[in-house]
């Protein structure tokens, strides 16, 4: 009778992994329309992923850019090397002028099911719009901050 236990709880996790596997593989990614707070963070964390530094750049206020030279801003760059990266929308909420977009960021380290790590954290990216288009007023995660910039 025991053996018939194991049997049917292999059976059953076996069938579980292959579901969320699947499942996995075939969820796409939710794409925002243009023009709205959640899109800019999008094409922010996919500027970073691509280590598209002039894009991210780009996505900063004015005021952001006045203190932080394009060079200086580089020197913060995100590296995924052997990450990857899902952001699932949590919240977006608006305070006069101010939108506060936040975001559950998990990153995937390593390989395989056995040899990587995960970890989740929530990312808040405070945002405003400048000319039309939505800039970051904060240095948003993965460019937490720039270095002074250099007189040029």
């Amino acid at each position: 009778m025991t053996k018939w236990w194991v049997i049917g709880a292999a059976a059953f996790l076996g069938t579980l992994l292959i579901t969320s596997i699947t499942f996995a593989l075939l969820s796409e990614e939710t794409v925002f329309e243009p023009g709205t707070p959640e899109r800019a963070v999008q094409d922010l964390l996919r500027a970073a992923e691509d280590d598209d530094i002039e894009a991210a750049y780009a996505m900063l206020s004015d005021k952001l850019q006045a203190n932080c030279a394009l060079r200086n801003f580089a020197d913060r760059s995100y590296r995924s090397d052997d990450q990857n990266i899902r952001a699932s929308l949590r919240e977006t909420k608006s305070v006069d002028d101010v939108t506060f977009v936040t975001v559950r960021v998990s990153q995937y380290y390593g390989d395989g099911p056995f040899g990587g790590s995960e970890s989740s954290r929530d990312r808040r990216f405070v945002l405003r719009q400048e000319g039309g288009e939505w800039k970051f007023t904060e240095y948003p995660w993965p460019y937490n901050w720039c270095p002074e910039s250099d007189s040029e």
